[in-house]
């Protein structure tokens, strides 16, 4: 992992974070891809940046503000970025708090975040990239 592609992800990550739109978008690629998780509602590859945006925030909105945390980084080589994802959240209506706890896999391409692909645990991450935990 270059500490170039960690300092892409970690762009990304924080634009977002801070619904900084035109930064995330400088940051992301326009054939951007994202795979959510196997346990979640929306199952299908998510195709585009703009798409991708609106797919986050739409994911978003039952919850209050937060801000996700980078609970670690992995090398994954290959312009593969394995980070930890973790925020409490709290429901706006129902006010019932979750952890969420999930692992990505970035990949990086000339620059730009080309792919993030979602797994529930960190083994499955790894396999992923084919690294074993």
């Amino acid at each position: 992992m270059s500490q170039e592609d960690v300092e892409i992800v970690f762009g990304a990550f924080e634009a977002f974070s801070g619904r900084d739109r035109d930064a995330w978008r400088s940051i992301c690629d326009d054939a951007l891809e994202a795979v959510p998780s196997g346990d979640w509602p929306e199952t299908a590859t998510i195709r585009g940046r703009e798409a991708v945006w609106d797919f986050f925030l739409q994911a978003e909105e039952p919850w209050e503000t937060g801000a996700y945390q980078l609970a670690e980084m992995i090398d994954a080589e290959d312009d593969r970025v394995v980070a930890h994802q973790v925020r409490e959240m709290r429901g706006k209506e129902s006010g019932v708090t979750v952890r969420y706890d999930y692992w990505a896999v970035f990949r990086v391409h000339a620059g730009k975040v080309i792919r993030v692909e979602y797994f529930g645990t960190r083994a499955e991450a790894l396999k992923a990239v084919g690294l074993k935990d």
